[in-house]
């Protein structure tokens, strides 16, 4: 049997990339006072709002529970609000409250600057290469 360098799995290599882009969202959200899971709450709030906190849960690769720790604490920051749904009355949904969306367009252009950052790796060719592959790995990739 071959054996296979820790630094060429693919898979150390994606959660090496995923820690790091994680702890400078959370480095950059502690300038505003949140967490790497409220930035990507937020952002995926206001992208699709209203929305159930299980389709934020699956949108934002977490738990439910974790999910609904997450939105409490929003919640209790004012960030968010729930309320039930306008099509189906069991439902809550949730949503940015003013502040929440202020708190956005203040956050919002730390993600752009990361993504012109990993941009700035390669050329436009590279990139739109780059973008397919990984595309293509999350969407055939199953857990």
């Amino acid at each position: 049997m071959k054996s296979l360098l820790l630094e060429n799995l693919s898979g150390r290599i994606f959660h090496s990339i995923s820690s790091k882009l994680t702890k400078r969202l959370e480095k950059d959200g502690k300038k505003f006072g949140l967490t790497t899971s409220n930035q990507f709450g937020i952002l995926l709030i206001l992208s699709e709002t209203p929305m159930s906190q299980k389709e934020i849960a699956n949108k934002s690769f977490s738990d439910e529970p974790t999910t609904t720790r997450t939105l409490d604490r929003m919640i209790k920051n004012g960030l968010v609000i729930k309320n039930r749904s306008v099509e189906d009355k069991r439902k809550q949904v949730v949503q940015l409250t003013e502040k929440g969306n202020e708190l956005l367009e203040k956050i919002f252009p730390i993600v752009l600057e990361i993504n012109r950052e990993i941009r700035e790796l390669f050329n436009e060719k590279e990139f739109e290469q780059f973008m397919k592959m990984m595309h293509k790995i999350d969407l055939n990739f199953e857990v």
